[in-house]
């Protein structure tokens, strides 16, 4: 859904410089339930004087009674050009698997322009538009009849920002909204929202929401998936 979180992806008087995130988590029980859940995300980005390279990779796989209830993947990249000191142009690629809303396969490349809305030492906030063409690929299954490729175009409309509310604590949101051009009613949208808690320089506790919903999920797949997170945050 071209849905990534760049809150951190803002142009600073550091040039030439990198970054990454790693945000790991794990859990489970044993017993009458047995559980096991596990989650990765990471982020890496590379800045220079006129543009930021961002590189983010994610999984998510978890059981219950040994039975697989998620397991889901996705890899983006995405650059962005500065074009003044609140206009910058975006382009972007995606590749994505969810096996329980029954996505065997998604690609999707994209563009748009970004603006500055807040840019200052507690805040920065931007607003996105854009668009992209996707290609995904639903999984056969008994009994449905939506199986098959769809090739679609999307516009891409994103609100996104960063407040840092003490010197150990932030707190970031984004909301997105991406209507099919064709037919403005089928739309999806996703908001998350993400407290940072710093333990020390390199780690952070991290506590995250987030909200995704499809007006025309797949047969059989509900429109609305909710899940929140606690674990940690290692930067470098």
């Amino acid at each position: 859904m071209a849905i990534v979180n760049m809150d951190g992806l803002h142009f600073s008087t550091n040039k030439n410089t990198f970054s990454a995130d790693l945000d790991f988590s794990v859990s489970g029980s044993s017993g009458n339930t047995q559980t096991e859940k596990a989650a990765l995300n990471s982020q890496f980005s590379w800045q220079a004087e006129k543009s930021i390279n961002l590189a983010i990779f994610g999984y998510k796989f978890g059981k219950s009674n040994n039975l697989r209830n998620v397991n889901k993947a996705f890899a983006h990249y995405r650059y962005i050009h500065q074009l003044t000191n609140t206009l910058d142009w975006e382009a972007f690629a995606q590749l994505e698997t969810n096996e329980f809303t029954r996505l065997t396969y998604r690609g999707l490349v994209g563009t748009g322009v970004r603006f500055a809305i807040a840019k200052t030492q507690k805040q920065h906030a931007f607003l996105g538009l854009g668009g992209f063409y996707s290609k995904e690929e639903i999984e056969v299954t008994a009994g449905l009849t939506d199986d098959g490729v769809e090739e679609l175009n999307r516009a891409n409309i994103y609100f996104l920002s960063k407040y840092n509310v003490s010197s150990s604590m932030s707190f970031s949101n984004v909301l997105y909204y991406q209507p099919r051009l064709n037919k403005i009613s089928d739309y999806r949208a996703l908001f998350e929202a993400k407290f940072d808690f710093k333990i020390n320089h390199e780690l952070s506790l991290r506590l995250s929401l987030d909200v995704v919903h499809d007006s025309a999920p797949s047969q059989g797949i509900k429109n609305t998936d909710i899940s929140y997170l606690t674990g940690f945050k290692f930067s470098f």
